[in-house]
């Protein structure tokens, strides 16, 4: 006879998402869900997202895989869902109150995406500049490129004249947001035949306990990311259910480069996709771990490796799957990511590592910034710089007119062709594929 389950109130966290699969966007008088095609009243759209006191000028396009399109200036991509029954709401915090998601009924578009594409008004430089992002809908470089796979609704803000980069910034999570829904809502009164129940019900006690950590992107305006409608500045390490994160109770303000998150990939994250279908089968999913990463001194890097340690073991965690957002780690937030896994090792839990290598393509520098001995079991999901094949000229460009893959270049046409490393959502997109090696 098998050990007895583990009991648990998790189970009580029930989310049911039930999906709408898009293959077809289209612009009507109506805005409506039939057969697979949404149709969108494009002048309720922009009437239901307008923010004209910070946001001068909105345009809608719409833009399917295997169309000659590239999309430029990317700062966020949205899962286009609504909650049709539940005491909180979808991306609580920034729709009425904070109160703890992940329960109820949600009704999602599967396979489209809201992106929204903008250029702050006022100048960034350094470590909080908002870095180009480009996706390409078909062509060599799409496999490399979020949402490439997805119809997607891109939502391009112009800013009106003298907002500040801060005023513009809680405008477009305003827009983005509200776009998400306001579509999703085109399935309020409609049935689904695709439904997923999200719980964790008690399991067999033998099975390993597993949690997820994951270290957020927080270093200041233009590279936050927000917990319940607030940035996670001085979060110290805390619990999610993760229903909540699949009921976007973690919302992207992170534009910096190849390292920007998402929140499309945080409400749809591979890890935590991957760990849910595994509950009750070889393994007992005990929930996520979050902090933030980024922190100013070492002193700080270990105390917050200690904290992300501690909540795990309380949560009596024997095994920590560590990731770093959904686009890896970078730069000094390596060194918190291995004070992480350091103190889980010390606590008795051990350790997989999910992360992206920094080394150029010939090898000759490192591949990691900072290394703990205790980080011996880790997932490589590529690298920072490693080629991407150039991509051809596109037929049509949505967002801008030109790009500037980075601040040493000068700005280019957008049309193309591009022989660039600035793809959207590069590291998160490799994730998921899985690496593969071939001989030279």
């Amino acid at each position: 006879m098998g050990a007895s389950p583990v009991e648990s109130d998790a189970g009580a966290w029930r989310l049911e998402v039930a999906n709408f699969p898009v293959h077809q966007l289209a612009f009507a008088n109506q805005t409506q869900y039939r057969d697979r095609t949404l149709t969108i009243d494009r002048a309720a759209l922009l009437q239901h997202i307008a923010e004209p006191h910070v946001i001068a000028d909105i345009a809608i396009h719409l833009a399917h895989p295997g169309e000659s399109c590239r999309i430029v200036h990317v700062l966020d991509a949205v899962t286009p869902m609504v909650k049709v029954s539940g005491s909180s709401t979808v991306y609580p915090g920034f729709f009425g109150p904070a109160i703890p998601a992940g329960t109820g009924r949600n009704h999602r578009l599967f396979g489209a995406a809201v992106v929204v594409c903008g250029q702050f008004p006022e100048p960034t430089s350094g470590a909080l500049a908002a870095g180009e992002a480009i996706i390409d809908m078909s062509g060599p470089a799409a496999r490399y490129c979020a949402l490439s796979d997805t119809a997607n609704v891109v939502v391009v803000c112009q800013p009106a004249s003298g907002v500040t980069n801060a005023e513009f910034d809680a405008a477009l999570h305003r827009a983005k947001l509200k776009a998400a829904v306001y579509l999703a809502q085109a399935t309020t009164e409609l049935a689904s035949r695709a439904i997923d129940v999200h719980t964790l019900p008690p399991v067999d006690a033998a099975l390993p306990r597993v949690v997820f950590v994951n270290q957020l992107n927080q270093q200041g305006l233009l590279a936050h990311t927000f917990l319940y409608g607030k940035h996670t500045q001085g979060l110290e390490p805390t619990v999610l259910h993760p229903n909540e994160m699949l009921d976007g109770a973690l919302v992207n303000g992170n534009y910096r480069g190849t390292l920007r998150g998402s929140t499309y990939a945080h409400c749809d994250n591979y890890v935590l996709r991957e760990l849910y279908h595994r509950h009750g089968n070889d393994l007992n999913f005990l929930g996520v771990v979050i902090g933030r990463g980024w922190q100013n001194t070492q002193f700080l890097k270990e105390r917050q490796g200690w904290m992300m340690a501690r909540v795990a073991r309380l949560l009596g965690a024997q095994v920590a799957i560590v990731a770093a957002d959904v686009n890896g780690t970078g730069g000094n937030n390596t060194i918190d990511f291995m004070q992480t896994i350091k103190a889980c090792e010390q606590m008795g839990i051990r350790t997989v590592a999910i992360m992206q290598e920094s080394g150029n393509e010939d090898g000759s520098d490192p591949s990691v910034v900072d290394h703990v001995p205790e980080a011996d079991a880790i997932v490589s999901v590529g690298g920072i710089g490693w080629r991407i094949p150039a991509a051809p000229a596109v037929d049509r460009v949505v967002g801008g007119e030109t790009v500037q893959p980075n601040i040493a270049q000068a700005p280019q046409d957008a049309t193309g062709p591009l022989d660039v490393d600035c793809w959207y959502g590069a590291i998160w997109k490799r994730s998921e594929l899985g690496l593969s090696a071939i001989d030279a």
